[in-house]
């Protein structure tokens, strides 16, 4: 979704000042502007999904005028910005991550949305819940990714306590 669009730009704006402060030896920075940055995100993220999931068949609808497809698409919709707040964490995690040398656990935490848990639950899903299988698959790999990042950061952020 282009909401994240933001999301990714704030997190470009991190990470410069992420680098600089780690290669300094100022981690209480890093873990200042990490978690400014996650709290901000997730803020942000969370007004729109209410607005979105508020106005999901009007969204849908701009893009197309069948009943059928707005009724499906809004489903969709609204299970993907349940999970919409969680992304702040995620994207941040991983950005954080890869600007501190963590090169494998940003790579897993990358590469944990769209491949290592989209692909397997757009195959299994649907054999087991049909359509709504389809319409919450994104959202169920986006919960999985939030739940493998904690794992991969927290450590992260507690050495930086030190």
């Amino acid at each position: 979704m282009f909401i994240n669009s933001f999301l990714i730009g704030f997190g470009q704006g991190f990470q410069p000042v992420c680098g600089f402060n780690y290669g300094a030896g100022l981690f209480h920075r890093v873990r200042e502007g990490f978690w400014f940055c996650v709290k901000t995100g997730a803020v942000f993220l969370f007004v729109c999904a209410v607005i979105g999931y508020i106005f999901s068949p009007e969204i849908v609808s701009w893009f197309r005028d069948d009943p059928h497809v707005i009724e499906t698409g809004t489903r969709a919709l609204r299970w993907q910005l349940i999970t919409l707040p969680l992304g702040a964490w995620v994207i941040l995690c991983n950005m954080m991550l890869q600007t501190i040398r963590k090169p494998v656990r940003a790579v897993t935490l990358s590469s944990a949305r769209q491949g290592l848990f989209f692909i397997p639950f757009i195959l299994i899903l649907p054999h087991f819940l049909g359509l709504q299988g389809v319409e919450m698959c994104q959202a169920v790999s986006d919960l999985c990714s939030f739940l493998i990042a904690i794992p991969l950061t927290v450590p992260v952020l507690n050495e930086m306590k030190k």
